[in-house]
């Protein structure tokens, strides 16, 4: 029985996938002229900014790893970057590759002398950090739009949809830190609902309360002493992309009067959470059409939109890619030679 059920997503799963390619493929078929344009605007960036793209590339890896310090101190910033990079290159280029991810920092921190419980709590701390800016980002930029008295647009249902989460999970997370019987509590009343909906779908609930437990016994204490260094560190690396994007548009001329800075994080900020929600691998075709688009309603040339889009894609996902890839190849090698190191 299990297996038909996996047969049966994974059927679903290409199904999907291959629907969304037709889509991405018939979208650049209709825009091939603004993708020629771009790549010829490519061409003619100066070189400082195309040095400026590359200075925030390699900011935004050397953030990303910060994350894992500030939730335990004593891990090398050479072990953080082990594990917070092979997760992320796991969770972009495996479909669904977000519980292989986890599953390898856990690996990786337990290999470098992290105990189980420490590495289970920074992992989900993490996790919950990231979740609440990802939705909590387009309610901000909204309001900064408001501020300026710009258009909104279509971002106030996104962001009063995002708003509506994230208090709704602070509430849940504070409530859950605080006590472990309100953690069975939320736990007991959000099962059955949990259940009804993944019935639906044939697949097996999780049991939601051991969740909600577990999340208190292994997060509580970190997150009471660490919140400051988990949020700054957290904003920071979930920003530092938008450092490329802005580099790219600075380099392809973009002016400040043509795209605002304001403007600049509205766009990105929706990007953000379709990047967390992903329909294909790293979000690659979805996110790159819903940035394009919102980048030429705020104003920018659509040649030069794409142009931006390509530059933020080889100036921040690539490399990143690239490093994490190396992590995992790192990480196997000190694997297969046994090699185990306190942390």
């Amino acid at each position: 029985m299990p297996v038909k059920k996996s047969r049966k997503g994974m059927i679903i799963s290409a199904v999907v996938g291959l629907i969304v390619m037709v889509l991405l493929i018939w979208f650049i078929g209709q825009n091939a002229g603004e993708y020629s344009k771009a790549f010829t605007e490519l061409g003619s960036i100066d070189t400082f900014w195309k040095v400026m793209i590359g200075v925030a590339s390699l900011i935004n890896i050397a953030i990303y790893p910060l994350t894992a310090i500030a939730a335990i101190r004593s891990l090398s910033y050479l072990h953080a970057s082990l594990s917070r990079q092979a997760g992320f290159t796991l969770s972009n280029i495996i479909p669904g590759g977000g519980a292989v991810a986890v599953a390898t920092q856990y690996a990786v921190l337990a290999k470098y002398g992290v105990p189980q419980a420490r590495a289970a709590a920074a992992v989900s701390a993490d996790a919950i950090f990231t979740y609440l800016f990802t939705l909590g980002a387009p309610s901000i930029a909204v309001t900064l739009l408001v501020l300026e008295g710009r258009s909104t647009g279509g971002f106030v249902t996104t962001a009063m949809i995002g708003l509506i989460a994230v208090i709704i999970s602070v509430i849940v997370i504070v409530a859950v830190l605080r006590s472990e019987n309100a953690a069975r509590r939320i736990g007991d009343w959000a099962q059955k609902p949990l259940n009804a909906v993944l019935n639906k779908f044939k697949k097996q609930a999780p049991d939601l309360t051991a969740i909600l437990v577990q999340f208190h016994d292994q997060a509580s204490d970190l997150i009471k002493t660490r919140w400051k260094a988990l949020t700054i560190t957290n904003v920071s690396a979930q920003m530092a992309p938008m450092l490329v994007l802005w580099a790219a548009l600075e380099g392809l001329g973009v002016t400040h009067a043509e795209l605002s800075l304001v403007e600049l994080f509205a766009a990105f900020s929706v990007a953000l959470v379709l990047t967390a929600f992903p329909i294909t691998p790293g979000g690659l075709g979805t996110v790159d059409a819903a940035l394009i688009a919102l980048l030429i309603a705020f104003g920018v040339d659509a040649s030069t939109a794409v142009a931006a889009d390509l530059l933020w894609r080889l100036g921040w996902f690539l490399p990143q890619l690239l490093v994490g890839a190396l992590a995992v190849a790192k990480y196997g090698w000190d694997r297969k030679q046994g090699r185990h190191v306190s942390a």
